[in-house]
This record gives C-alpha cells, sequence and structure tokens, in this order.
C-alpha cells in the first residue's frame, strides 16, 4: 500500500513539472546598423533579425511620420520575413532604409519587440544598443574662403527670349483667322444671299415637290428596269411634301400612319384614294416583288402630280377693300 501511495505521489509531480520544461524559452531580438557614421543625407539600413518558437507571436514598434527617432528618417522598410526555419525555431528579419539631414551623434538605445506566448505578454529588447553619426562636409577655413549667396543678376531683355512665343501666337492667329473665315464664307453659301442682301426666300413645299417630280419622271427609272428604286423615289417625294405641308412626321411613319394623319385634314376624296392606292402600290414593289405595268406606273406618277397640285398651300389674296379705305378711296365713289 505504502509503494502504491509514493508511486502516484511521483507522477502527480512529474505531471506538475512537465509544462515548465516544455515551455519555449523567450525570442531573442538583434538589431544592428549597416554603418556607425554616415554623411550626412547619405542612406544606411538598420537590420532587425528575430529567433522565437513557431507558436510565439511578435509585434513590432510603429513609428509615427516615418520618424525612427528625431532626425532620423524611415524611407522605406521590408515586411517582416522568414529567412530561416528549424524545427521549431524561426528567424524573422525586418530592415528599415533610413537617411538623416540634421548632424550629429544619435542613440537611438534598445530596438524594442512585443511578443505573447500562451498566458505571457512582455517587451523585449535588441542585445546592443543602437548608436549612428551623422556626419557634415569638412570645411577648411583655412585654405578656403567662404563667401556669402550672391544675389540673382540682372541680365537686359532680348527679344530671342520670347520670339518663339510670339511666332507660335502668330500662327495660331492666323489659323484662327483661317478657320473663321471658311466658316462665314460655308454660311453665307448656305443662306444664299441676294444681291440688295436679304436672304433668298425658301421654295414653298409643293414647287419642290413638282421640280423633284420632273426631274424623277425624266431619269426613266422604270423604263429601265428600275421599278423598285422609282416608287421609292416617288413616295419620298411626296412623304418630304407631306411633312412640309402639314406638318407630321409622315418620312418616319408607315403607310397606314400617313393615311391616319391624312385622314382628318378633310382632303378630297379623290387625293386622298389616289395617295392611298400610290402608297399601297409602292409597297408591293418594295416588300413583295410586284412589277406594276407601264400604264400603272404612269398613272400613279401623275396622281403623285395633282395630288401636289390640287393640295398645295395657296398664296394669300390681299384685302383690296382695306387697300382703298387705306388711301382714302371709295371703290363705289365713281359710280355714284
Amino acid at each position: 500500500m505504502m509503494k502504491r501511495i509514493v508511486a502516484l505521489l511521483t507522477a502527480c509531480m512529474a505531471m506538475v513539472s512537465i509544462p515548465a520544461t516544455l515551455r519555449a524559452a523567450a525570442p531573442t531580438v538583434h538589431a544592428s546598423l549597416s554603418a556607425d557614421t554616415v554623411l550626412i543625407g547619405d542612406r544606411f539600413t538598420l537590420e532587425v533579425t528575430i529567433d522565437k518558437d513557431m507558436m510565439q507571436v511578435v509585434s513590432l514598434p510603429y513609428f509615427e511620420n516615418k520618424m525612427l527617432a528625431p532626425g532620423i528618417e524611415i524611407l522605406s522598410e521590408s515586411h517582416l520575413d522568414t529567412i530561416a526555419t528549424e524545427g521549431r525555431r524561426q528567424t524573422l528579419r525586418k530592415v528599415y532604409d533610413l537617411t538623416s539631414f540634421d548632424a550629429g551623434a544619435y542613440d537611438l538605445g534598445r530596438y524594442p519587440v512585443m511578443y505573447g506566448d500562451k498566458n505571457i505578454v512582455d517587451t523585449l529588447e535588441s542585445d546592443t544598443p543602437l548608436h549612428i553619426v551623422i556626419d557634415t562636409f569638412p570645411v577648411d577655413t583655412q585654405n578656403n574662403t567662404v563667401y556669402d549667396i550672391k544675389a540673382p543678376e540682372q541680365t537686359p531683355f532680348m527679344i530671342s527670349e520670347i520670339s518663339g512665343y510670339v511666332i507660335t501666337a502668330l500662327l495660331a492667329a492666323c489659323v484662327v483667322a483661317a478657320i473663321t473665315i471658311l466658316v462665314i464664307r460655308k454660311l453665307k453659301r448656305r443662306r444664299k444671299l441676294m444681291p440688295d442682301g436679304k436672304p433668298e426666300p425658301a421654295i414653298p413645299p409643293h414647287v419642290r415637290a413638282i421640280q423633284d417630280l420632273e426631274e424623277l419622271h425624266n431619269r426613266k427609272l422604270w423604263q429601265s428596269g428600275k421599278v423598285k428604286q422609282y416608287y421609292t423615289a416617288l413616295t419620298d417625294i411626296l412623304r418630304t411634301y407631306i411633312t412640309e405641308r402639314y406638318g407630321f412626321g409622315a418620312m418616319e411613319m408607315i403607310s397606314d400612319e400617313i393615311m391616319a394623319n391624312i385622314t382628318p385634314l378633310g382632303l378630297p376624296d379623290k387625293n386622298r384614294d389616289e395617295l392611298n392606292r400610290l402608297l399601297r402600290t409602292a409597297d408591293l414593289v418594295k416588300f413583295a416583288k410586284h412589277y406594276p405595268s407601264a400604264d400603272e406606273n404612269e398613272e400613279l406618277y401623275y396622281a403623285a402630280y395633282y395630288f401636289v397640285e390640287d393640295t398645295k398651300q395657296q398664296p394669300e389674296t390681299p384685302d383690296t377693300g382695306a387697300q382703298d379705305t387705306e388711301t382714302g378711296e371709295n371703290p363705289t365713289s365713281d359710280e355714284k
């Protein structure tokens, strides 16, 4: 019985002592500068290596405003990389690229690293302190004289200094003037000014339509077998005339839509029926390969011609009575 008690106590003591023996050693931190003395403005590096257990977590310090210390500027820094692994041990490295523009001796102290291991959080420091001397360029004042900064010299003005700008400005002005002249000429051609300087009056829709119909008739399209082209041109002339005469977009409408807009206008039945017949025949020619006879081609041409003639806008007749009243003449005075 006594032997069992002693064995149990020995086992308990072994279990208690196991975590202490298996606990990993604390990380070690080593920091070194690439030089102990540099000239002002030169670059140098700080290399930090950390040896730790793979289960341990380390955190490096954050430097505000990219300043390692007052007067020491951080130009760039690398990531914390793993450079070696042996069993459970890892070696990490981080490199800082530094410079300084203030001469003097700088004691940077020891590089701090925070680490965590299970329930332990502690701060470690590098094994050696950091020290750097920022030196200036040596000036031999005995053999060299130091002079003050000279003020800018006032040089005489020379035309060659601005000649390039003047030439460029003149070329640009010439280009702008040429473009302006071309635009003005183009606008004048469009307006077609009459000799007295007034714009030429617009051609009435029926006059333009009659001219286009006569030109189409002289082209003799259907006589040369171009029936589809003939009916396309014939209906386009009528669509343009209807658009300008009655003010709705006949060019974008199908035949049914055109007739739906024509019906409320109160046109004579003959003109409305002839227009409907012309549009339907043109649709058959263009979409159903219909081939009308020669007599039908002529009849529909004259149907379009007389549709324009019968529906053209009549010119306003002056009121003779009003004119006589304005001149003070009485049209019945002679009779009296």
